[in-house]
């Protein structure tokens, strides 16, 4: 039998945390340039931006701060050091999308964490993929965070198809 080539539809390859400039964490702003010498397509604002995640049917489904808000606040844009309340940084690539067990991702510089369609976004799914509205907000980041991202998966099922059918 062949050797099964896993990454023959990769894009990048291991190193790209190491390989890029990614920007440090820093305070929140409301506007921040693009920098250069980085993958803009992997990053958090490329999606964002990919999916109009604004007018997506999924962008009001996101749980209000109550307590957390004060919290919210002080955590700077890109801090992913805790377990929990992770602010996401425009311009990196985000962490794993992993629900539950009170992970939360808070949104880049807004106070709140990140909607449904902010999180169906990060996983790089088409835009035009929603979650039905009678689902609950809990099941809908269930779902997101038990998912694979859509570009990993579809990448794995080519090489795949490839190797049934013969081809490298």
């Amino acid at each position: 039998m062949d050797h099964f080539d896993w990454l023959s539809y990769s894009i990048y390859f291991e190193g790209v945390k190491s390989n890029y400039p990614w920007p440090k964490s820093k305070p929140v702003k409301v506007m921040r340039p693009k920098p250069k010498n980085i993958p803009i397509e992997l990053t958090v604002q490329y999606w964002f931006e990919k999916n109009n995640v604004e007018h997506h049917p999924n962008s009001n489904h996101q749980f209000k701060p109550r307590a957390g808000l004060s919290k919210f606040k002080t955590i700077h844009e890109g801090d992913d050091s805790k377990k929990s309340y992770k602010r996401l940084h425009r311009w990196r690539y985000s962490p794993t999308a992993a629900y539950g067990n009170n992970e939360v991702h808070i949104h880049p510089y807004l106070p709140r964490r990140i909607s449904v369609a902010e999180a169906l976004a990060i996983q790089s799914l088409p835009a035009e993929f929603e979650l039905p509205t009678n689902m609950t907000l809990t099941n809908m980041f269930k779902a997101v965070g038990n998912g694979v991202p859509f570009l990993a998966s579809r990448g794995i099922s080519l090489a795949i198809l490839d190797f049934l059918k013969g081809e490298k």
